[in-house]
């Protein structure tokens, strides 16, 4: 038996998993139905999804979407969606391009989604829409043997950490994956592939560019011929998939597709490995907003690179730094160093302006020294405001780009020195610090 082939048999579907699916989506399709002969309109239901193509792994999420005329109005459309989401799910109103029903039945989550009931893709009103035509294309596409090689390839980018196009990971969508296969025929031929690929190559399911593309992968929609699929996939996740395909063709190992957990590195490594470096930690803690992923990550992204960027523009050299979200959020910095110097050079005007003298005139009587010339530029040293990143981040930090619910920047505290090798921090520590690759740990 084959490496792959004993991966198949471990990750196929449970007949004991498919049984309970099976339940559980005949009572939601049961329940839903009813609660829409009681809003009296012409409304259908599809099962949409990994569920529906029968390309899930471990235990799946089950998507049904109620398909609304297109002369309702999109209010109304929200309206009733939400309300038969209610009635049958009594879950969580959740938000996308328009608000969704998420709860559970059977032990699975599902999403109840309402979308309209357009003729074509190029028709559509809001980006669900796109949903039941990628659906029905997968599965006019797929046959058995394919399907399974999807599982297979849904299996690699997981345990290689490129699956999901959420933004926590910025990788490859299941229907992404599911296009590969159907183009490239298996998963061997998709990592074959793969291997030669460069940032910006083009394809759709009849043609193939190695170069002109404006993201690292471009992947354009059958159903939808100026989407791109891979429209959500980060550069460093794309060459991450590229190099994990390369490994494995070079040798094959189930750590690909099933990786130990990495284990959080001890308090005096972490310390031991910034003292090795002559580098300096520095940690911004923040409380975690009661948001969805979805829309906390972004967010949390956003507020990191302003935060970096409040430090380089305060002089700080950001070498690196990883965020870890738990019950708040954790965001390390590796600096060249937490200590600047107690002066800094301030640039003035050109020589020959005509406010050159009154910059000369401010600087003589507060400038750290007198006024000089570089290269007909006025140049002065004058007096840092601050020579810690902590002191920067707790005056100025709501100066920073930050994300919408995470401008308060409460529950804000700053670390550095030895204060900054805290247990709590070990989890952001080790993800700056150890960088193997998930198969090699």
């Amino acid at each position: 038996m084959s490496l792959e082939e004993e991966v198949l048999r471990r990750i196929r579907p449970k007949d004991g998993t498919i049984r309970r699916l099976d339940e559980a989506v005949g009572q939601l399709q049961r329940s839903t139905g009813e609660s829409i002969s009681r809003s009296g309109l012409d409304l259908r239901t599809m099962l949409v999804g990994s569920v529906a193509k029968g390309t899930y792994v471990g235990e799946p999420d089950i998507d049904l979407f109620v398909l609304f005329p297109e002369t309702v109005e999109r209010k109304d459309l929200e309206k009733i969606g939400l309300r038969i989401g209610q009635e049958v799910l009594g879950g969580k109103t959740r938000y996308a391009e328009h608000p969704y029903t998420h709860g559970e039945i059977g032990g699975f989550e599902v999403d109840l989604v309402p979308c309209y009931a357009v003729p074509d893709a190029s028709k559509i009103r809001s980006a669900v829409d796109r949903t039941p035509f990628h659906t029905k294309f997968v599965l006019s596409s797929l046959d058995a043997t394919k399907r399974e090689q999807v599982l297979l390839l849904k299996q690699f980018m997981k345990g290689v950490g490129v699956y999901g196009a959420e933004a926590k990971v910025q990788g490859f969508s299941g229907y992404l994956t599911e296009l590969l296969i159907i183009k490239f025929g298996d998963m061997l031929s998709v990592l074959g592939a793969a291997s030669g690929w460069r940032p910006g190559v083009v394809m759709d399911m009849d043609s193939f560019k190695k170069t002109g593309g404006s993201a690292p992968l471009t992947f354009w929609d059958p159903v939808d011929a100026k989407r791109n699929v891979s429209s959500a996939l980060s550069l460093d996740q794309f060459c991450l998939f590229v190099h994990a395909s390369r490994e494995y063709l070079r040798e094959r190992n189930e750590r690909f597709y099933f990786p130990r957990k990495r284990p959080l590195l001890d308090l005096d490594i972490i310390e031991a490995t910034f003292r090795n470096r002559g580098t300096s930690p520095f940690a911004v803690v923040l409380d975690r907003p009661d948001l969805v992923d979805d829309n906390l990550y972004p967010q949390v992204q956003r507020s990191v690179l302003g935060l970096r960027k409040l430090l380089e523009m305060n002089d700080f050299q950001v070498l690196d730094m990883k965020y870890s979200v738990g019950k708040d959020i954790r965001t390390v910095f590796e600096l060249f160093s937490t200590e600047l110097p107690p002066s800094r050079l301030h640039q003035g005007p050109p020589a020959c302006t005509e406010n050159a003298d009154e910059f000369v005139g401010k600087w003589r009587k507060s400038g750290l020294g007198q006024p000089f010339m570089i290269d007909g530029k006025w140049m002065v040293y004058v007096k840092r405001e601050h020579r810690d990143p902590a002191t920067l981040v707790l005056a100025k930090g709501k100066e920073a780009a930050l994300g919408n619910d995470l401008r308060d920047l409460k529950g804000l505290k700053c670390y550095s020195g030895r204060d900054v090798y805290k247990t709590a921090n070990r989890r952001a520590f080790t993800l700056l610090l150890d960088r193997r690759e998930a198969w090699r740990v």
